[in-house]
Order: structure tokens, then sequence, then C-alpha cells
């Protein structure tokens, strides 16, 4: 029944009551959808291709929550969905998918975490840009990224074949900038405002806890 065609019922609240739904749910059961950047065609036009079914991804849970962090510590986002538990039934909800993704280590990367000392520790609203050859990537710190999920905020730029970046400047809310030159892929940067930069390996997890609490794992099409 069209919502449009039956304004008037529709704002009584008609259609969310159980005596009009009966046995049938409203609640989800749509095939989620992975998208692969294919690039921008010959107008500048860019196209996806959705790969969900191809990798895994495409379950049917009612998903209202998405987030991307390097769960497994690799050099590449994973990607975590929520799930409303709805009307299934079990009243012990519906665990969280976690797609992991193991194609992204095909490519180098960079990853940046920042700590504020004059600006909020967490450095939220503070950009940084990475510049290799004229190429250039930005990445934002934000508060928040969608309902029901929170990305990491250590910050990853996928650097293809690129061993090295020339260039890293960092602009801190209220405008300050730090400029770091020439730093080796595969290496995470903590930069503290004011105090330098420090280069680490990505800690390791202890093999009883990857990956904890997955519900089903599967590959991610690497963003590289």
């Amino acid at each position: 029944m069209s919502a449009v065609a039956h304004i008037d019922e529709y704002k009584t609240g008609k259609f969310y009551q159980d005596e009009f739904r009966g046995d049938l749910s409203w609640n989800g059961y749509e095939n989620n959808v992975l998208l692969r950047n294919e690039g921008n065609d010959a107008n500048g036009v860019p196209h996806f291709l959705d790969v969900g079914q191809a990798l895994g991804a495409d379950d049917i849970g009612d998903a209202r929550g998405m987030a991307t962090a390097d769960f497994d510590n690799d050099g590449d986002l994973d990607i975590i969905i929520n799930n409303n538990p709805g009307d299934n039934g079990r009243d012990a909800g519906v665990p969280p998918v976690l797609l992991r993704n193991d194609v992204g280590q095909g490519k180098n990367w960079l990853a940046v975490k920042l700590e504020g000392r004059q600006a909020n520790r967490d450095a939220v609203g503070a950009e940084v840009t990475i510049r290799i050859g004229d190429q250039q990537q930005v990445r934002l710190v934000g508060g928040g990224s969608g309902y029901a999920g929170q990305i990491t905020q250590r910050l990853y730029f996928g650097l293809g074949n690129a061993t090295r970046v020339d260039s890293l400047t960092v602009r801190w809310p209220g405008g300050e900038e730090e400029n770091f030159q020439g730093q080796d892929a595969g290496r995470l940067l903590v930069i503290t405002q004011g105090e330098g930069l420090q280069t680490r390996q990505l800690p390791a997890l202890k093999p009883a806890s990857k990956m904890a609490g997955a519900q089903r794992p599967a590959e991610a099409e690497g963003g590289r």
C-alpha cells in the first residue's frame, strides 16, 4: 500500500500498527550491497559495481549501521555492520557482521594517528594531506560518521605501488599547520601537536582476540 496514495491514513500511524501488519514484516530482508569504485568514464562520471554477492557481503540482515576500521591491524580497512534485531524472535538480538578485508594488503598504505595538545586531544576537525608526485589525498578526523556507527579516528591512505610519501601536512583545528617530509609506506605515524612525529608498526593482535565477536568473516574488496 502506497503511503503517498493514502497520506491521511499514514499520518495516523495505521501502517505501523500490529493490527495492520498482521504476520507481515517490513523489517528489511533486502540484500546488502558492496560497491567497488570503477573510476570515472570518458565524461568524468564515476561508476560503481556491486560486488557484494561475489564477496559474500550480501546478507539479508536488517543493516542499520556501518563503520570502517583496521580491526586486524594489517594495514587495510575492514567493515563492520550493525543489525537491527527486528521481529526475528531471538531475544539475544543479532550480532554484528565483520567483513574482513583480505585483499587490500596487495598495495602499500600509510596510517596516521593524531593527538592534539592546543586542539582537542582526539584532534577532531584536523585535516591531513599527503602528496606523492603530483597527486594528493586528504583525510579529515571526524567526530561522527553515520547512524549507529563510528569510523576509526586513525587515518588510512592507500598508496598503490608507491613506497614513500613525498610530504605530509597536518592542519590542526584553529589553523596551525605542521609539515613532514619523506615518510615510508607500511607504517603508523603518531603525530602529537607541536611535539613531532613517531614512527611505529601497527600493534600485533593476540590470536585468540583476532576477529572476536564476528558473526561471519568475509573477504571485502580492497579500496586501493
